[in-house]
């Protein structure tokens, strides 16, 4: 009876380790403030898209809007602690909020192959420069699909551990 107790034990701790590991049950941000890397910031929200990239995959967007006085050092920050806290969970980061819808459903229309999301046009260059701040990705082929985070052109600023 002892043998059995210890194996149903080991069992038990085993299935504890790969659920807490494994990214399907990772935690996910949640909509609301938080403080990330010193910095008060704001999970706006999240939304999904089948990449162009990778057709096969269906990725998950946080969108996080910091200060619009973050500099990269900073975002560095945020970055890592935010995957510390979310490992392979995608996210945007944002330092105003006026335009994001537009470019999440211009975002969700150019990913778009069943013709059902309604076309929009992406807010204007100036914007989308001066707040769309970096991600967090994995779609790099220079970087066998590392995570890092990335600016706006898919670049590397810091790979994530």
């Amino acid at each position: 009876m002892t043998c059995f107790f210890k194996l149903k034990r080991q069992i038990f701790f085993a299935l504890l380790v790969l659920f807490s590991i494994s990214p399907v049950f990772s935690a996910v941000p949640q909509k609301g403030s938080m403080v990330l890397g010193g910095v008060n910031l704001e999970v706006w929200g999240s939304y999904k898209i089948k990449p162009m990239l990778f057709p096969s995959e269906e990725w998950e967007f946080f969108v996080v809007v910091v200060p619009l006085d973050v500099r990269q050092g900073g975002l560095i920050k945020v970055a890592k602690e935010f995957y510390a806290k979310y490992p392979n969970v995608r996210a945007r980061f944002f330092s105003d909020k006026k335009h994001i819808q537009q470019y999440v459903d211009r975002d969700r229309y150019v990913n778009d192959k069943t013709g059902s999301v309604r076309e929009v046009s992406f807010p204007s260059d100036e914007w989308v420069q001066n707040h769309l701040l970096g991600n967090i990705n994995n779609r790099s082929s220079t970087y066998q699909r590392r995570w890092m985070l990335e600016d706006r052109y898919g670049n590397n600023i810091v790979l994530l551990p």
